[in-house]
């Protein structure tokens, strides 16, 4: 069985969606006020003939954490693998973000991951079957977006904790690894080009998202969740059980593509 966090939305539900495909029961974490998309993502899973449960959690809360984990053991007897997909964004710069706002986003992008691994391991070795430990990281965490200091930042946090998890459990048959999303149409993505539109004195955040997602690419194609999805049930499944301590980039080749267009 799998828990999702951040899963009422974007790309966490994408990823419930597909896990739940692949064959996994799933819990559906997220925090209370998305309640009732939780629930509606439940029931459409349960019409699939597939298990689903859901729990509220704040990833940033330890004893939150510790109940989710406790509670999915209640319901389903173990736990399998713990997509840690939670995140916020936050689109201050440098000189203008507050104390309070970079810790805010260090407790759910970076916290958020430790506390979800370290206790769904911790689970994973008592049951003695090993486990699967995924993150979301981005292709923020190889290459840094202007005026999003603590969002980039926590993402190369996810990066090196990746590794370090991979090292440090390995030895009880527990793999970590992290996916990197380029640019997807989610709420986040949404919030940061709504700052770009600010900027730029374009009102619609959504067209704003277009004209800024259409950067030069290998791939003449939009990404959707459903392609993030696609890699994360890789690393959920038995064909990524000799990789670990990787983080993946999924972004239709945009970051190579913007590397070399800065070299020319």
């Amino acid at each position: 069985m799998a828990i999702i966090t951040g899963a009422a939305q974007g790309i966490g539900k994408a990823i419930a969606l597909r896990l739940s495909d692949d064959g996994f029961n799933v819990v559906i974490a997220d925090i209370a006020p998305q309640r009732a998309a939780m629930e509606a993502l439940v029931a459409q899973i349960v019409a699939n003939g597939r298990k689903a449960h859901c729990v509220d959690v704040d990833v940033s809360k330890q004893d939150q954490v510790e109940t989710m984990v406790s509670e999915t053991v209640k319901v389903f007897n173990e736990v399998n693998v713990m997509v840690a997909n939670a995140g916020i964004l936050d689109t201050t710069g440098v000189l203008d973000i507050s104390l309070e706002q970079w810790e805010r986003t260090m407790s759910v992008n970076v916290r958020g991951v430790f506390l979800c691994h370290k206790t769904a391991a911790k689970q994973m070795i008592k049951q003695g079957k090993g486990g699967k430990l995924i993150a979301a990281c981005s292709i923020s965490g190889y290459r840094p977006s202007g005026k999003c200091p603590s969002y980039c930042t926590s993402k190369w946090a996810v990066r090196g904790f990746t590794q370090t998890c991979a090292l440090e459990l390995g030895q009880y048959g527990i793999i970590a690894n992290a996916y990197c999303p380029g640019s997807v149409p989610t709420p986040m993505s949404l919030q940061f080009a709504e700052r770009l539109g600010r900027e730029q004195g374009i009102a619609d955040p959504e067209e704003m998202y277009k004209r800024s997602s259409h950067r030069i690419s290998a791939l003449p194609v939009d990404l959707e969740t459903t392609d993030i999805a696609a890699l994360v049930s890789f690393l959920a499944g038995k064909d990524s059980n000799r990789i670990t301590g990787q983080s993946l980039i999924c972004d239709g080749g945009e970051s190579q593509s913007s590397h070399l267009a800065s070299t020319n």
